[in-house]
């Protein structure tokens, strides 16, 4: 894991996916990012990401049965 130190206002760059994350502000322990991508890019909160990925899983595990 990569672990970076940014400011309010300072950017990650990923320029081979044309990604962006600036760091809009720090309150206590959150922090809110702000996330520049192409439409095509789909961007989730990692807990939505795990429960897409279960649903798309169990249709497939109910046909194994």
């Amino acid at each position: 894991m990569l672990v970076l130190s940014r400011k309010i206002d300072e950017r990650i760059v990923m320029p081979e996916l044309n990604v962006t994350l600036t760091v809009l502000a720090i309150e206590g322990n959150t922090v809110r990012l702000g996330i520049t991508a192409p439409a095509e890019v789909r961007v989730y909160r990692e807990e939505l990401w795990n429960r897409v990925r279960a649903n798309a899983a169990a249709p497939a595990a109910r046909n194994t049965v």
